[in-house]
């Protein structure tokens, strides 16, 4: 049995403080006890550790007490609820979610079943904390992923994009965006650290897929002519295509915040895909639009607004 760390008060052990909110008993211990005890356990555990002892330790407590806390309606469920009263019940989205183009430089069938299934697995997983919410299981049964695995070999971004705005689809997988996996972003769905669900601030490496503009062949074509953003106004090119001298057209999006994130924007179409994710640059990924939105490359958890 392993020796209870000398940071607890004495006579104390894992569980016992565990449980010690539940029981009322931490009211017993001296503020001195406590200050100890929790520099000892983040100095023991690090920083994500600490915050998952006393995660554990909220969880007991609400539990004893009989707290369930009612879960909210998640912003993809609200979207298309919105949308519905709007309109009327014709406006219903069956199904709903995104067309996903694997890269023809993908080869390895059993990696790519793998990591479709992960795909799923970490949508799915993002939803958990919404579990119990009125209509969120009937709501799930209409997402899918339209997965389209026969793109000829050589394509690039502006062929997926061009590939997608050619598509016939039924409203609710017809967005401004569609979404594009890489052997790169295939390897970050397969290897990053589990569970998709753990807290950013303490994972650097998340998995992440190619989120891909309609217009990203014009953009590529205006950036190749050397337009300005005046010039390519004047030839009557949207928006999208000319904000930004860096927008390329595309960027990478967080896997785990696909639905709460990405979703209800381009559902909306109330933000272009350059307002969406311009300022994620390079290899950064976007997972929301919060001042901690973009999980930059090598890093992680990062505040955009530090620079």
């Amino acid at each position: 049995m392993a020796e209870t760390p000398k940071y607890y008060p004495a006579g104390w052990d894992r569980e016992r403080m565990l449980n010690s909110a539940a029981t009322g008993e931490i009211n017993n211990l001296s503020e001195a006890e406590r200050d100890t005890f929790r520099e000892g356990l983040r100095q023991d555990l690090g920083d994500e550790g600490f915050q998952q002892f006393f995660e554990e330790m909220w969880k007991r407590e609400k539990a004893a007490k009989g707290i369930h806390p009612t879960p909210t309606e998640p912003s993809f469920m609200e979207t298309m609820r919105l949308r519905e009263e709007r309109i009327g019940p014709a406006a219903r989205w069956d199904p709903w979610g995104f067309v996903v183009f694997k890269s023809p430089e993908i080869q390895d069938h059993e990696e790519w079943e793998k990591c479709k299934d992960m795909v799923e697995k970490i949508v799915r997983d993002s939803t958990e904390i919404y579990r119990g919410y009125e209509g969120l299981d009937e709501c799930l049964e209409r997402m899918k992923f339209r997965w389209v695995e026969d793109v000829e070999v050589g394509a690039g971004v502006e062929d997926i994009a061009r590939l997608y705005g050619k598509m016939d689809l039924p409203p609710g997988l017809k967005h401004t965006m569609c979404l594009y996996v890489t052997p790169s972003s295939m390897r970050s769905i397969l290897d990053s650290p589990m569970p998709s669900t753990a807290n950013r601030r303490y994972r650097v490496d998340i998995p992440w897929v190619v989120a891909v503009s309609v217009q990203a062949a014009r953009v590529q074509e205006s950036q190749e002519e050397g337009l300005t953003a005046d010039e390519d106004e004047v030839e009557g090119e949207d928006e999208d295509e000319v904000e930004g001298a860096e927008w390329r057209g595309f960027f990478n999006a967080a896997v785990e915040t696909l639905l709460e994130g990405l979703f209800p924007i381009v559902a909306n179409d109330s933000l272009s895909p350059y307002e969406i994710g311009g300022h994620a640059s390079g290899e950064d990924i976007w997972c929301d639009h919060t001042r901690y939105g973009v999980h930059r490359a090598g890093v992680g958890y990062w505040d955009r607004r530090s620079g």
